[in-house]
């Protein structure tokens, strides 16, 4: 009787010590999915106790503890590996999140570098508006309307333009950063305002399609590699 009691305590602490130095993502994912907790009240989530039918986790923030029911139970602890899996497998598609996780942020190359700049140079015109619509005779306005042809309206046209444009575009470009952080951020399991979040934002209000095309290429290339993995 006792060898095997020690054995399932070792198992025990094993498991519990991995899934909380390595896994508390997981164990927020199970109190979402399976308890519905939000994902505030599931933070920094910590495995304090399990048995064959059941975890029990803590919620720092409120300090309560959860009991999250493993059904069917497991037969012993010896299980409890590919069961934890399994669970978090279900949890991520209860929650709609993908099993990638990007952790990353690829900068722009090559023409997303042209799109990135003109926009930025489009939003540093829109702020400094101002500076040349002070009428002829003023050193901007004078520059401007000898550098744009007549044709186009010279600095009057430059300033209409700039001002016309402005809510259209600001508007779009909000969309777009709202977009990629709801489709693509908060399925990947990027952390809302973390440093790769806000450089994914950042860049997709510069860019647009292109930050959306380099964000999707590399979420493929990371789930090519989970598959190769299994071969």
């Amino acid at each position: 009787m006792g060898g095997p009691a020690k054995g399932d305590a070792a198992i025990k602490a094993r498991i519990m010590s991995h899934m909380n130095s390595d896994h508390a993502a997981e164990l927020e994912h199970y109190l979402r999915a399976f308890n519905g907790l939000s994902a505030s009240a599931a933070a920094k989530a910590q495995l304090v106790d399990m048995a064959t039918d059941k975890l029990v986790i803590q919620t720092p923030s409120s300090g309560e503890t959860h009991t999250v029911a493993v059904d069917p139970p497991m037969t012993s602890l010896s299980e409890s590996r590919a069961r934890l899996v399994d669970m978090a497998r279900d949890a991520l598609q209860r929650l709609g999140l993908s099993d990638v996780r990007v952790d990353r942020y690829a900068p722009p190359a090559g023409f997303d570098c042209v799109v990135f700049f003109g926009v930025a140079f489009y939003f540093f015109c829109a702020a400094t508006v101002s500076l040349v619509d002070r009428g002829a005779g003023t050193p901007l306005w004078d520059a401007l309307d000898a550098a744009i042809p007549p044709a186009l309206g010279g600095a009057a046209g430059y300033v209409w333009l700039v001002r016309a444009i402005f809510v259209p575009v600001l508007a779009i470009h909000v969309a777009e950063a709202w977009w990629m952080a709801n489709t693509r951020l908060e399925r990947h399991r990027v952390p809302a305002f973390s440093g790769v979040w806000c450089l994914w934002v950042a860049s997709v209000f510069f860019e647009g399609v292109p930050a959306f095309r380099r964000i999707d290429r590399l979420v493929a290339a990371e789930r090519a590699k989970k598959e190769a993995q299994k071969h």
